[in-house]
């Protein structure tokens, strides 16, 4: 989000409202906008930290954190490295997924954006999932959300 869209905006909101209050209010506005922007970055940033911090409790294996780059402003989902089950040991069930090329391009370079394995990527993603599993015979039906 870029937060001079928000600015402006905010600003051309007061302004709208200075010009109904007469003239008086108008020049009152006018020369209160400019020392606004400052206040209103660190309350916006402020706001977008509390938020990210009460959804931490929603985000089993992660966090997220509100950056600021420039004008832009972000929340950024970090997963907690300990949250990665990585140990050979634990590691042990194996399955044949077939998969269209394009997909499988696509979760390899999310892999690699990540810096992890192709398997570790996917383990990610099915632990964040939510599964209903169904065994008839010597079929496995089931369906996933990541």
């Amino acid at each position: 989000m870029k937060m001079s869209t928000f600015f402006d905006r905010f600003t051309s909101d007061l302004q709208a409202l200075g010009k109904l209050g007469g003239a008086d209010l108008d020049t009152a506005v006018s020369r209160l906008i400019p020392t606004l922007e400052p206040v209103l970055r660190s309350r916006l940033l402020e706001s977008l930290t509390t938020l990210a911090n009460e959804a931490k409790e929603e985000l089993p294996g992660g966090h997220l954190e509100a950056r600021i780059n420039g004008d832009e402003v972000e929340l950024v989902y970090i997963q907690d490295e300990s949250a990665v089950r990585e140990m050979p040991s634990e590691l042990n069930a194996r399955i044949t997924l077939r998969l269209p090329e394009d997909l499988k391009s696509r979760i390899e370079t999310a892999a690699t954006k990540e810096g992890i394995s192709l398997n570790s990527w996917l383990l990610k993603a099915s632990e964040r999932g939510s599964y209903s599993v169904s065994i008839t015979g010597r079929q496995l039906k089931g369906k996933g959300r990541s």
